[in-house]
């Protein structure tokens, strides 16, 4: 199986990527010989022994270079061994590739749609869709591939909104339940809130610290924001503003396999994106017993109520409230959470790579059929 992708492995901070796409290709690999062709280069001295991944030299920074070279090895690496099936990660430009390869060539492929490439915001400049030569590759993309796939029913509605008319197959991202283990919080003085996602207008941190300020005046409280800064100091800024920097602990990127500690220290995440695929920082959050409270997207907007406090995206008033709320009403928290749990457990990581990998038997069996 060829796998495209823009990026997500080896790179960043501790070269970690994106740690649940490694962990899926990690799965498939246990059925599938697979080489992976990204777009961004793997940080020296990275190694993954499942599954081969091929990129451009670090020295070429031109993307469409670097997209060339990609398709080079491709091709080369298809004369010496044909490919079965190709699954591409994100829309554009991996798709879309992808998608262009398996026509001409004869390989069925399926799309994996993740985040921006199924929003578009024109006011932050996020996602694809409000770009018209943009929508017009990923409409076709989406409608020409074998096999779509969502990683949230919110996603699916998203591409619905946006004239994406074809059966769309949603497989969330689970946790891994030996890491993220579900705990049941005790009744403190101090409550514990955590933010887990890189400061960006997308996330919208300015309403959640606004939402943590009214919270804080009524219940001693601590807020831990884990994230790349991507807004040069605003965010810390406006938590000076508010008067709440000593309660709020900006901590940046740490090696993800600390992160369940710090879900255990957490009682409630605050999370008030504008917009989201599914949210890994969500999905962790629900498997590992803390109360999820934001805006209804992503993986709160598929739990509905009952799953998570939702309100208005920017309605950081209506959020303090509902918090303050249910601190109030232990019945209502352990409701949230429990119904939170059953989700995870249901779709936890193993659960997602059976399924991905029934998807692609599926469509390998109708090609061959």
């Amino acid at each position: 199986m060829a796998v495209w992708t823009f990026g997500g492995l080896g790179t960043g901070h501790f070269s970690q990527g994106y740690p649940v796409l490694e962990q899926l290709l990690n799965g498939l690999s246990q059925t599938l010989e697979i080489v992976v062709y990204t777009r961004s280069c793997p940080d020296k001295g990275f190694i993954n022994e499942n599954f081969r991944i091929r990129s451009a030299p670090p020295k070429i920074s031109n993307s469409i270079l670097r997209w060339t070279f990609l398709l080079s090895y491709f091709l080369f690496d298809f004369t010496k061994k044909k490919f079965h099936i190709s699954l591409a990660f994100w829309g554009w430009p991996s798709g879309w590739i992808a998608t262009v390869l398996g026509k001409i060539l004869g390989i069925p492929t399926a799309v994996y749609v993740l985040g921006a490439d199924a929003a578009g915001i024109e006011s932050i400049n996020f996602g694809i869709f409000h770009r018209p030569w943009l929508r017009k590759m990923a409409r076709w993309t989406y409608t020409q591939t074998q096999l779509l796939l969502s990683i949230s029913h919110y996603q699916r509605d998203q591409l619905s909104a946006f004239g994406i008319d074809r059966s769309i197959c949603v497989i969330p991202w689970g946790a891994d339940s030996s890491q993220y283990i579900f705990e049941t919080k005790d009744e403190n003085d101090v409550i514990h809130f955590i933010h887990v996602g890189h400061l960006s207008p997308v996330k919208d941190q300015v309403t959640l610290l606004k939402a943590f300020a009214l919270i804080n005046k009524s219940q001693l409280s601590e807020l831990r924001i884990f994230g790349t800064d991507c807004m040069n100091g605003e965010i810390q800024r406006l938590s000076r503003d508010l008067g709440i920097e000593k309660s709020v602990a900006f901590l940046d990127m740490v090696p993800y396999h600390e992160m369940p500690k710090h879900y255990r220290w957490a009682d409630i995440m605050l999370h008030t994106s504008l917009s989201e695929g599914q949210s890994m920082a969500l999905t962790e959050a629900a498997a590992s017993g803390v109360l999820m409270a934001g805006t209804p997207v992503g993986l709160l907007y598929d739990l509905k109520d009952g799953g998570g406090i939702t309100v208005d995206p920017g309605d950081y008033e209506a959020l303090a409230k509902k918090v303050l709320y249910v601190l109030k009403d232990r019945v209502a928290w352990d409701r949230n959470i429990h119904r939170a749990r059953a989700w995870s457990e249901q779709h936890n990581l193993e659960w997602t790579i059976k399924e991905l990998a029934k998807q692609l038997n599926k469509l390998l069996a109708e090609q061959n059929a």
